[in-house]
C-alpha cells in the first residue's frame, strides 16, 4: 500500500509552539507529513457529512471538533538523533473534542527534539455542533457535570470486557499503518509507543485490551484516564501516570499497574500532585510536566529507546 500524502501543511494549528534552547526545535519544519489512515471512508462513520470544525480555547489553543476522517500528522526527528522509535499521540477531550496543542502538537515535538518520531492521532469524536455558538451550547452540559465523567464512564463500561469503539478501533488502525509504512517514516516497526491522554487514554486502553500483531503497540502510555484494571492477553511495558487527585478513580491505576507487578512485567505508576486533569505538556515550570522525563527515563529502562 501506497503511503499517500494528505495535506501539505499543518502550521495553522502549530502557531502556539514555543521556542526551546535547542536551535533544532526553531528549525523544525513548517510543513508536517499528515496522512489519512483508511482507504476510503473510516469504517462506522460512511454516512458522516458534517464539517470539521477548529476553534480556540480559553487559553488560545487550537480545539478540533466534529473528528470524522481520522488522520495522522507525523513530526519526524532529525535524521542524526532518530533512534528509529515513534509514539503515536491521541489527545484527550472526553470524545467531544481534541485538545491538539497541549495534548498533541507540544508533545509530539519534545519527542521529536529527543530523536523519536512524535505522531499525533486525530481519532474520530462525537458530532457536537453545526458552529462554535451550537457547539459551545451543547458542552454546557459536558463541562457542568465534568466532575462526575470518571464515574459515568466506569458505569457504562461495567467490570466486564472491554468492548471496541470507533475511537479504538482508530488507535488500532493509525498502529496497523505506522507498522506498515514504517520504512517510509523511518521508524523500527517493533518500536511503536501508544500515548493517550484522558479520552486519548482510554483509547490506549482500548487498544491495549484488542489488538492483534498487526496492531498491537510495543508500549503503552495511558496518562490521567483509564479503562479496565485486569492484565490484558497481550502486555506491553505500560506508563501509568495521572495528577494526585484526579477525575478518575485512583483504583483503576492501581489496579492496572498491579496486575503487571503480579505477572513480573514491566511497569510505571507515577501521581504527580502539582498537577491538574487535561494539562498534557505545558511550558508553566509546574511539577506535573515531569511526567514526559519520566516516561522517556521507563522508555530507556525497558529498551524501547538506547
Amino acid at each position: 500500500m501506497t503511503l499517500i500524502l494528505l495535506l501539505a501543511a499543518a502550521a495553522s494549528l502549530c502557531a502556539q509552539e514555543k521556542p526551546s534552547k535547542a536551535g533544532y526545535f526553531q528549525a523544525l519544519r513548517e510543513v508536517r507529513e499528515t496522512y489519512r489512515i483508511y482507504e476510503g471512508a473510516a469504517p462506522g462513520s460512511e454516512d458522516a457529512r458534517y464539517p470539521e470544525i477548529i476553534t480556540r480555547n480559553d487559553a488560545g489553543q487550537p480545539v478540533i471538533y466534529n473528528v470524522s476522517i481520522p488522520t495522522i500528522t507525523v513530526f519526524r526527528p532529525e535524521a542524526s538523533i532518530n533512534t528509529g522509535a515513534a509514539v503515536i499521540i491521541a489527545p484527550g477531550g472526553g470524545n467531544m473534542f481534541l485538545t491538539w496543542q497541549s495534548e498533541g502538537v507540544n508533545v509530539a515535538e519534545w519527542f521529536a527534539r529527543h530523536g523519536i518520531t512524535g505522531i499525533i492521532l486525530k481519532y474520530r469524536t462525537n458530532y457536537v455542533g453545526k458552529d462554535e455558538q451550537e457547539i459551545a451550547e451543547n458542552l454546557k452540559p459536558f463541562f457542568a457535570g465534568l466532575s462526575g465523567f470518571a464515574g459515568r464512564q466506569k458505569k457504562e463500561e461495567g467490570d466486564g470486557p472491554l468492548k471496541p469503539t470507533l475511537q479504538g478501533d482508530d488507535g488500532r488502525q493509525a498502529v496497523r499503518f505506522v507498522r506498515a509504512h514504517a520504512e517510509e517514516l523511518g521508524i523500527d516497526p517493533h518500536r511503536i509507543a501508544l500515548l493517550g491522554f484522558s479520552a486519548g487514554a482510554m483509547l490506549t486502553c482500548n487498544v491495549m485490551y484488542i489488538n492483534d500483531d498487526d496492531c498491537r503497540p510495543d508500549l503503552a502510555a495511558p496518562v490521567y484516564g483509564i479503562s479496565g484494571s485486569g492484565l490484558p492477553s497481550n502486555p506491553v511495558p505500560t506508563f501509568i501516570c495521572g495528577p494526585e487527585f484526579d477525575l478518575f478513580p485512583p483504583e483503576s491505576l492501581f489496579g492496572l499497574y498491579k496486575s503487571f507487578k503480579e505477572a513480573g512485567l514491566p511497569a510505571e505508576l507515577h501521581f504527580i500532585h502539582d498537577a491538574v486533569h487535561g494539562e498534557g505538556l505545558l511550558y508553566n515550570g509546574r511539577e506535573w510536566n515531569e511526567w514526559i522525563d519520566l516516561l522517556h527515563a521507563f522508555m530507556k529502562g525497558v529498551r524501547f529507546i538506547p
